[in-house]
């Protein structure tokens, strides 16, 4: 009976405390708080029922595809949606003492509605019910990125809603092309029938530009840097952990799934990857402000990601689960401990951070584990991952992409070596001035949970060997 409820629970829960988040907003902190650790519960007991074998496909209505909608809980999907489940916690504790009151009572059912977007991507296997998800949680990113309410927040929101808005309209159109030559909506029967000529290519085509457009891939990145830099620091954080891994996620199912007789376009992903690499490095490498340097680490990010697309070999697929959670977690944990610095140093100048080890120790502590993952230095996930990676272009014989993930993992070292090293060093004069009361007095919740989160990128790579197990 619990296995039966699990999933329509995941659904209801967050679709009901956005809801009470809006019509009780002085509630809306106490509501979020016990919505993240039911939420993470929930996720959890899915995770188990997922590795027990246990918890079946649900069909609503009880009408089975093609005619009703399946959710389905596969390993992948149900380990992302449990990741998620973590940061989101993670983060709601953060916010509790970051954001004021009036902000609070629209960030947190803004997460919630974002949290239900998450449970209908990962687990339905309807392609017109996942536009739907999408449409969930573009619309609820666009708000959550529009709190800060500056100037410069609701640019780069405008920017953002036309960016999330343009690609759903190329992902609903992609989906309409399908239906209207295969008159079915469910990905497994969809890849029974699916074919390699023009019409299906063209709707994958379609598809690739909205997934590269919300996936943030170079050279349709354009609205990412500004949006998660002028967000508020839990929101950039939830937007570089978890939004943008969505549509990766609906990237590589219906590559795999769907469209899996396109190599060629899956070598032409795999080189978007690399410029992705080298162009968000570079870029972080001589940013100014400090988020702009996690938002364009972010771009470099995915595009290690999008590398498993060329190499045809089992370590690659786990080399890009692995890259995807290690970036989930250490990218949170760097956002968050970023927002702690800033909001003690009332600026986003990294050269006016300089000594701040000696202010917010854990913060930096936590940006230096985040490094060792981000780096790919071991025993982090981001080691285990690069490993899988080196390990498949050796057996592929892919020596470009071998080179990429090396050279990659050269230019984060040197953007993230230059940042922590500014951090170490003597604390500019005014800062050594300040007085110990006030130092004291900053708020502790602010960097551990950053740690907490860069803790666990590094920590969970003593566990790959499990997630192996639980992938299958």
């Amino acid at each position: 009976m619990i296995n039966t409820l699990l999933i329509p629970s995941l659904l209801i829960v967050p679709l009901l405390f956005g809801i009470f988040g809006f019509l009780f907003p002085k509630k809306a902190t106490l509501l979020g708080l016990s919505f993240g650790a039911i939420f993470l519960t929930l996720t959890s007991a899915l995770l188990y029922g997922v590795e027990s074998n246990s918890i079946q496909a649900y069909y609503f209505g009880d009408f089975a595809p093609p005619l009703g909608i399946a959710f389905q809980a596969l390993p992948f999907g149900s380990l992302i949606l449990g990741l998620s489940a973590l940061i989101l916690f993670i983060v709601f504790l953060y916010a509790a003492q970051y954001l004021h009151h009036k902000k609070a009572a629209l960030f947190y059912p803004l997460s919630a509605f974002l949290a239900l977007g998450f449970v209908v991507i990962y687990l339905s296997r309807d392609i017109f019910n996942i536009y739907v998800g999408l449409e969930i949680v573009g619309l609820s990113a666009v708000g959550l990125s529009a709190l800060e309410k500056s100037r410069k927040s609701i640019h780069s929101s405008l920017i953002y809603l036309f960016a999330t808005l343009v690609a759903s309209g190329f992902y609903l159109l992609g989906v309409a092309i399908l239906y209207a030559k295969y008159s079915v909506l469910d990905i497994d029967t969809l890849g029974l029938l699916v074919q390699n000529d023009f019409t299906s290519l063209v709707a994958f085509g379609f598809m690739i530009v909205a997934f590269f457009i919300k996936t943030a891939i170079f050279p349709f990145s354009f609205w990412l840097p500004k949006a998660h830099g002028n967000a508020l620091s839990p929101v950039s954080a939830l937007l570089s952990a978890l939004v943008i891994k969505t549509t990766f996620y609906l990237l590589y199912l219906f590559t795999t799934s769907l469209f899996s007789f396109a190599t060629n376009i899956s070598i032409v992903l795999g080189f978007f990857g690399v410029v992705a690499i080298f162009y968000g490095g570079v870029q972080a490498l001589i940013a100014k402000d400090l988020k702009v340097l996690v938002a364009y680490s972010t771009i470099s990010q995915v595009g290690y990601l999008l590398v498993v697309f060329a190499l045809d070999h089992p370590y690659g697929y786990y080399g890009m689960v692995f890259v995807l959670l290690s970036h989930a977690l250490a990218k949170s944990g760097l956002f968050l401990a970023s927002g702690a610095m800033i909001s003690h140093a009332k600026t986003k100048n990294i050269n006016k951070m300089q000594g701040y080890a000696s202010i917010t120790p854990v913060a930096v502590f936590a940006i230096g584990l985040s490094s060792i993952s981000l780096i790919g230095l071991p025993p982090s996930l981001g080691f285990v991952s690069k490993w899988y990676y080196l390990q498949s272009g050796l057996e592929t014989s892919s020596w470009i992409f071998f080179g990429a993930i090396l050279g990659g993992g050269i230019l984060s070292a040197l953007y993230l070596f230059k940042l922590l090293i500014l951090l170490l060093q003597k604390p500019l004069e005014k800062e050594e001035n300040l007085e110990k009361k006030e130092v004291q007095n900053f708020p502790k919740m602010f960097q551990w949970c950053a740690f907490s989160l860069s803790f666990f990128s590094v920590f969970l790579g003593f566990f790959s060997s499990f997630i192996i197990g639980f992938l299958g």
